[in-house]
């Protein structure tokens, strides 16, 4: 599958027209918005488009479905601000303006031919997601792929429909952080406590997404537990960007380098270890 970087329009900063055309509902505070384009759109796996919503403002969500040439892109949101809240009143019909897509996915041609374990936490499924799509859908350019993903409570788990079909071509292993009486049989534990479960192994590829105390976790568990050089961790970093080209600097690293242009996929001895953290 060949994928080229393309903006919607020749002007970044103009969005173009977005249609809501199904709503899903993920959890109590978390939806996913099927959105039908004006215009086709090519992305890499791990980008991101940035949303608008009339009257209200605009933030940036990774792109969480299979990367190929469409209309018609997937965002997943939780509810947290003044746009997340708006977009959740939103209903099916409603119009939204969409730029992008923008940043560096991930080095698809780095990855292809390895085993690559895929660590996620909470909304950071999200960040994974196209890639998952590719390695499902490209599964013969792959070696073994496993994905790890932990949430809070069982009630918490993200795009359960992805999960189902993933784990057809994918090792899939699931771990909540406490069961609040739900029944739940699979693991109990933090979500970096499962890469114990499947052992390190240095050889593999590592892709991380999730909060900061997750990144932190897995990134000692791999580099200083288990000699993992960081040339083969590979990390989508979850950062407040506002304008998504580089020009307001608030998602600038102390690097210099900023998350929705240089990122938000990183290679972690690209980037110092602090902002993981």
């Amino acid at each position: 599958m060949a994928i080229s970087l393309k903006i919607l329009n020749n002007n970044p900063y103009k969005p173009v027209q977005g249609v809501i055309e199904d709503i899903i509902t993920e959890t109590s505070d978390v939806k996913t918005f099927v959105i039908r384009l004006s215009k086709k759109i090519i992305f890499e796996p791990g980008q991101f488009i940035m949303v608008y919503v009339p009257g209200v403002g605009e933030a940036p969500f990774a792109i969480a479905s299979p990367p190929e040439e469409t209309n018609v892109v997937e965002v997943t949101v939780r509810r947290v601000g003044d746009v997340t809240n708006a977009l959740h009143r939103l209903t099916v019909g409603r119009i939204v303006g969409v730029r992008g897509p923008f940043g560096k996915g991930f080095p698809l041609k780095e990855l292809i031919g390895k085993d690559i374990v895929v660590l996620a936490g909470g909304t950071g499924l999200l960040g994974v997601s196209s890639l998952l799509w590719y390695i499902y859908l490209n599964e013969e350019l792959f070696g073994e792929t496993i994905l790890l993903y932990g949430v809070r409570t069982p009630h918490d788990f993200l795009r359960k429909r992805d999960l189902s079909i993933w784990s057809k071509r994918i090792e899939v292993y699931l771990s909540v952080d406490k069961t609040n009486g739900c029944r739940w049989g699979g693991f109990v534990c933090l979500v970096t406590d499962l890469l114990d479960i499947i052992g390190v192994d240095p050889e593999r590829t590592y892709v991380l997404c999730g909060p900061p105390l997750m990144l932190k976790a897995a990134y000692y568990k791999l580099v200083m537990d288990n000699g993992v050089p960081p040339s083969k961790i590979y990390v989508s970093l979850e950062r407040h960007m506002k304008c998504g080209l580089g020009k307001c600097g608030r998602c600038m690293l102390s690097n210099g380098l900023y998350v929705c242009i240089d990122g938000p996929v990183f290679r972690c001895d690209q980037i110092p270890m602090r902002e993981m953290m």
